[in-house]
């Protein structure tokens, strides 16, 4: 039988001001997930969950190191959960199963909207998250990948429509814009409905243009 504990802290993130609720969850078979989840103040309604995958090992520095696109997400009334790797590997195809019960005990523990989760990621939490969803591309809204890339021999068959919002810096530090045509490609191929682009100038982290990503997320909603 499946089990569940919560343990509810609050703890600041110097850089953001934001008050996070740490939450420990047991799933499966005795797996325990830290999960730091972010809500928007003052929200009169049940705010959407996105899953934030941290670039990395998935671990607790670099969720913090990275959260500052989750918190221009919850600036503009998310909710989001990150969690934290339990053995300091990368979430990817290995631990993807965990996905639909973590957000189902998220679910559980929060009052959030019945819009399917968008997951969104950094990097190689980018990457993640595109591998995430094609696991069960049914049970997400959509990928937010800034940037993130697929590797020749990932499995990314029936996507089934899955939406996808793909950038890559022009000056990528690891030279990731030469693959985005094909990345684009190979996802398309694949049935996934893909809105992907260079970043004029920018290197391999970079800001959001966020007039251009609400529109691609109002789309969703």
């Amino acid at each position: 039988m499946l089990k569940a504990s919560v343990i509810s802290l609050l703890l600041a993130l110097t850089s953001s001001f934001l008050l996070a609720a740490e939450e420990t969850l047991l799933l499966g078979d005795d797996i325990s997930i830290k999960v730091l989840f972010f809500e928007p103040a003052g929200a009169t309604t049940p705010p959407p969950l996105a899953l934030m995958i941290a670039g990395g090992s998935s671990n607790e520095f670099m969720a913090r190191a990275q959260f500052w696109l989750g918190k221009e997400f919850v600036e503009r009334g998310w909710a989001i959960a990150v969690p934290i790797s339990p053995d300091g590997k990368r979430f990817s195809t290995e631990n993807a199963s965990l996905f639909p019960e973590l957000i189902e005990r998220i679910r559980a523990s929060h009052q959030l909207n019945s819009n399917k989760p968008l997951l969104i990621g950094i990097s190689s939490g980018g990457s993640a998250a595109i591998v995430i969803a094609a696991n069960n591309p049914t049970l997400y809204s959509g990928v937010v990948a800034t940037p993130g890339r697929i590797k020749n021999d990932t499995s990314i068959s029936m996507l089934r429509e899955l939406p996808i919002y793909l950038r890559v810096g022009e000056r990528d530090d690891f030279h990731w814009n030469r693959d985005l045509d094909s990345m684009t490609k190979r996802l398309r191929a694949a049935g996934a409905e893909v809105d992907s682009a260079i970043m004029p100038d920018a290197r391999h982290i970079f800001r959001l243009d966020w007039d251009n990503l609400q529109i691609w997320l109002q789309k969703l909603q």
